[in-house]
């Protein structure tokens, strides 16, 4: 199929699947125009984390649509609806806090969560700036590994759009990149215990920006694992040291879970689960259950309501057909049996991906796993570009991924078989071409 009307910078000459051209998708399978099937094992980026296609969505999508798909100025009973699943979801988490932040006063009249819908998430990740600066003006602290997006305002706040193009323009190098206070992730992985070296040096470096910066520092902006850059994972220990040391300065933690949170790490909303709360709440990507794209920016009243009135505006946010598949695709992920079932199965598979592979390292939680080739010998990015080709001629598709393409993420739908996952662990094992 010819792709002559398409920018050079659409393209995606990292990506082993770029060449393929999917036509249709169920479960966690996908079919090209020649007829061939594929076990999808990228998802999205967690966008499809209830897999393509799923009937209950396809069911209510369609019931939408027969009543209202879109009204401008987006006031709709889905909506309002919508609002309501996802502040009670916030709530959850919020009754099981301690030491909240000045943004969570114990009186406060009239709902005490508020949600800004919008559409994807890097509006979100804005809107979530935005608010921050608005309660506390100031720099933006980040991860080194982050990614919050690629539009013109998150690529600042993105370790991946450090491009040629961009590269010395006023933009980047003089102008929001000044105002960061970037701290090193660290790389000790899942199974640490939050005191390592790395995990000492991470927070060394937060705590010397916060002595020197503190009082005109706006907010850390953090994943609870990273995503685009490569799924690594640090232990919630490190996360709750860290954001207990932001919060000693009164800075605020703004917790991006577009592409971790409803389910891919086996909790609905991982800070909470892992012991500590953000100020603001990001999620986004599966959302919209992979068939609309709607994202959340959720926080208490006192900080979601500091922009006044029209600062913002999005002509398809909150429509109500992306309402609707939201609300259906929140009540199919928020059961607790199932996410403890994601659990048990995430771990399993990265079990059997460690007896099978004994020459690479294995990391992961939830259904969010990550092979690492930069221990191998030779040209670890080689290898698995070319391991990620074999297994795509196989019928499996996995995601290349990492700062320096050696690290090999899988994120299976989260309503996956057992028996799937095994004939993954067969094709990934069967197929590793450097034995």
């Amino acid at each position: 199929m010819s792709q002559l009307f398409r920018p050079l910078g659409t393209g995606r000459s990292h990506d082993p699947h770029a060449g393929l051209v999917i036509e249709r998708g169920a479960g966690h399978e996908v079919w090209d125009t020649d007829g061939r099937s594929y076990i999808d094992f990228v998802g999205g980026y967690s966008t499809l984390n209830l897999g393509h296609a799923h009937p209950r969505l396809i069911a209510v999508a369609q019931d939408q649509l027969r009543k209202l798909s879109f009204y401008t100025g987006g006031n709709t009973p889905e909506r309002n609806l919508l609002e309501a699943q996802i502040a009670k979801l916030f709530e959850t988490g919020l009754s099981c806090q301690t030491g909240l932040p000045a943004l969570y006063p114990a009186t406060v009249t009239g709902p005490a969560i508020k949600v800004w819908l919008s559409t994807t998430g890097s509006r979100a990740v804005e809107i979530a700036w935005k608010l921050a600066y608005a309660n506390r003006p100031g720099w933006l602290m980040r991860f080194d590994l982050s990614y919050h997006g690629r539009s013109l305002a998150t690529a600042q706040i993105t370790d991946t759009l450090r491009s040629d193009a961009l590269s010395g323009s006023a933009l980047t190098d003089a102008g929001v990149q000044s105002l960061l206070g970037i701290i090193p992730f660290p790389r000790c992985g899942s199974t640490c215990d939050g005191s390592c070296t790395q995990c000492e040096s991470s927070l060394a470096v937060a705590h010397d920006w916060l002595a020197h910066h503190h009082h005109s520092t706006s907010a850390m902006i953090l994943e609870p694992a990273i995503g685009a850059r490569g799924y690594y994972f640090a232990p919630p220990r490190y996360y709750r040291r860290l954001v207990a040391m932001i919060r000693e300065h009164g800075v605020l933690v703004i917790s991006d879970e577009v592409q971790m949170g409803l389910g891919r790490l086996g909790a609905m909303v991982v800070s909470h689960a892992d012991g500590w709360f953000p100020d603001l709440l990001v999620l986004g990507k599966s959302l919209g259950g992979g068939l609309l794209p709607i994202s959340a920016v959720v926080g208490h009243a006192v900080g979601m309501d500091r922009l006044p009135q029209g600062i913002e505006s999005e002509t398809f946010a909150a429509n109500p057909l992306a309402c609707r598949i939201a609300r259906e695709t929140l009540t199919l992920l928020n059961d607790e049996n199932f996410l403890m079932q994601v659990r048990f199965e995430g771990d399993r598979f990265r079990s059997a991906l460690r007896n099978a592979l004994p020459e690479v390292s294995v990391d992961g939680r939830g259904l969010a796993s990550v092979i690492d080739l930069a221990g191998i010998a030779g040209h670890p990015a080689e290898v698995a570009w070319n391991w990620v080709s074999r297994l795509r001629e196989k019928g499996l598709l996995v995601h290349l991924s990492g700062v320096n393409r050696d690290r090999i993420v899988i994120t299976p739908p989260l309503n996956v078989g057992a028996s799937v996952l095994e004939a993954a662990v067969r094709s990934l094992s069967e197929n590793w071409i450097h034995r």
